[in-house]
């Protein structure tokens, strides 16, 4: 028999067939869009522009502090782009917010007169901030206040240089109060007026990253990181929270930001969060106090005891006074600020004044910080009180006794990961501890249940247990001191392959004539209960290997094929579909069907 030659495959997708008056066209419903962050393995350049653009994206800001494009696509092309070989992660746009903040008094109490009107607020006298201005007042340490903006115009600060990422802003100028309430905690001016604050000759700089309402996104937030590095900054306050840290695993290019920026030398703070219970139990501190490379503050009312809302958890670092803080206010005047958001510019203060008294390191800062607070709770650290209420002080005053320093702790995690924390085997956790006080480490230990149950560490041991895991590790040395806050490290384990279907019809066609098309319908489906589906493919080829063909991620669609055989095979022709699924932690699940057009 004569062979034929040609194969005509024609591919389509199911469309709905709508019926239109003439005159009254109907038009496609446009795309559901989406912000989202798109991390690359390489600093992006041109060639990962076009790929979003290829997707129907469009490019909002390429960040240099971390390998991350800011993009607008349709949400239908996000499964897409994560499967690109260039890209590490896509996360959508997280919000962030101020915390709800409870009201104070509507006139100063507690505060103490100091020359002319000034007075003292009760916060940085408790923490002893007074008693170092005659030979430190932090001049000219730059603090970034990332938050609402700074009042330019108000008479008991001065504001060294602002910047905004918020739409429909020009300059850092503070449109809400907070930001003002809290710069002034930072560094208000000693000037007979007013209030003084911590650092009262800091170099405060407005970063606004929070709107008129409080809210903001964590790519304005990553913006501000970006700049305070780029422009010199040395500490930075964050007194919001939001953004994604449940588990011990937060959104990638966040955490990255602000690891990339502690890298960089700066001192980080942020407030812990006004998640707490009346009775301190559990994990609540929020993002960005969570990450490793932030000091998370929490807060203390005028006797020493916790702020009822105050965040506890494994990562609480120090506290400090947080409540019915009297500081300047938006408009030129003065108000109260109460919770983490007050107690959070406290320790940003302080670590200008330590940096100014010759500390340049930031892990020197912090341990400072840490070493000289008064110990508040338990013994120790706690994960009510962290290592306590900091003390500007005895911080700067601080003489190292031959051991004061606790170890330092680091979780190690081996598997075969995917990107953003997904592991698609068993995990091995390796803990190892260093003691920089010279005595030497005593032991380690670490909790599986958030820090209710705890195992002396010996030997590197495996987790197995499919679903999201957290290890909190700490360290005691042999002059007994106790490290705080724990290493953490969170990760999520998903071994099972997609789940998926795929049937086609007809499966068989039998009599098939010679050079007529048949259409071959293909449905499938997929699902992954634990990392999610990632990406998918549908594949199409014949029997003979003549034909290959790539039908693309829809799992809905029709072909157009013909009876055609090869040499002495007059049976006709096999075509096989393979639908192949990936889900976030790389595992593949696939399945076959296939039609036969028989002549």
């Amino acid at each position: 028999m004569k062979v034929k030659k040609l194969l005509i495959v024609l591919v389509g997708i199911l469309l709905v067939i709508v019926l239109t008056i003439p005159g009254n066209p109907t038009l496609a419903d446009p795309p559901t869009m989406a912000d989202v962050l798109v991390t690359f393995y390489q600093p992006p350049g041109p060639a990962e522009s076009q790929l979003i653009e290829s997707l129907g994206g469009t490019v909002k800001r390429v960040y240099t502090l971390i390998p991350t494009i800011l993009a607008n696509l349709p949400e239908q092309n996000l499964n897409a782009l994560r499967a690109d070989p260039r890209v590490k992660s896509v996360e959508l746009d997280s919000t962030v917010s101020l915390p709800p903040e409870p009201p104070g008094p509507s006139s100063p109490t507690g505060e103490s007169p100091l020359s002319g009107s000034q007075v003292l607020p009760w916060g940085v006298d408790r923490i002893d901030a007074e008693l170092v201005h005659p030979t430190n007042n932090g001049t000219g340490i730059k603090v970034a206040v990332l938050d609402t903006g700074i009042d330019f115009s108000h008479p008991d600060l001065v504001v060294a240089g602002n910047v905004t990422f918020v739409a429909g802003t020009s300059n850092g100028n503070d449109d809400n109060g907070h930001g003002t309430l809290v710069a002034g905690i930072i560094g208000a001016l000693d000037n007979d007026i007013g209030v003084i604050g911590v650092a009262p000759e800091a170099a405060l700089y407005a970063v606004k990253v929070l709107d008129q309402g409080g809210g903001g996104f964590v790519s304005d937030i990553i913006s501000g990181i970006e700049w305070s590095t780029t422009n010199g900054m040395q500490v930075i306050n964050m007194s919001f929270g939001g953004g994604g840290f449940g588990g011990g695993i937060g959104t990638g290019a966040y955490q990255q930001a602000l690891e990339n920026a502690y890298a960089a030398g700066l001192i980080l703070v942020s407030g812990s969060g006004n998640q707490g219970t009346p009775d301190g139990q559990g994990n609540n501190v929020w993002s960005p106090a969570g990450y490793k490379p932030v000091i998370a503050v929490g807060a203390t009312d005028n006797t020493d005891a916790r702020y009822t809302t105050s965040s506890t958890g494994y990562t609480l670092e120090v506290m400090a006074p947080g409540v019915n803080i009297y500081s300047t206010a938006m408009g030129g005047g003065y108000g109260y600020l109460t919770g983490t958001s007050a107690s959070s510019p406290h320790a940003a203060g302080e670590a200008a004044l330590l940096i100014n008294s010759g500390l340049t390191n930031n892990l020197d800062v912090r341990r400072r910080l840490r070493d000289s607070a008064t110990d508040l709770g338990a013994a120790g650290w706690d994960s009510q009180y962290g290592k306590g209420l900091i003390n500007s002080n005895a911080a700067i005053t601080f003489s190292e006794p031959p051991d004061k320093s606790a170890p330092l702790t680091t979780i190690s995690l081996s598997g075969t990961v995917n990107s953003f924390f997904w592991y698609r085997s068993d995990v091995q956790v390796t803990i190892s501890a260093v003691d920089y006080g010279g005595s030497g480490v005593a032991q380690s230990k670490y909790s599986l249940d958030g820090g209710q149950t705890w195992y002396v560490y010996t030997a590197p041991f495996t987790v197995t247990t499919e679903g999201t895991s957290l290890v909190i590790a700490r360290s005691w040395d042999n002059a007994g001191n106790d490290e705080g806050p724990c290493d953490y490290a969170g990760f999520r384990i998903d071994k099972t392959p997609p789940t998926v279907t795929l049937v086609v019809s007809p499966q068989s066609v039998q009599r098939a004539t010679k050079g007529t098309l048949y259409t071959i319908t293909y449905n499938g489906t997929m699902q992954d209960a634990l990392s999610g589906i990632a990406s998918d493919n549908i594949t199409l080829t014949d029997e003979y290997g003549v034909y290959s063909g790539n039908l693309g991620p829809i799992l809905n669609g029709w072909v157009s094929v013909e009876q055609w055989c090869k040499g002495n095979d007059t049976n006709g022709r096999t075509y096989t579909f393979r639908l192949t699924a990936y889900d976030e932690a790389g595992n593949a699940g696939w399945i076959e069907a296939v039609s036969t057009v028989v002549r």
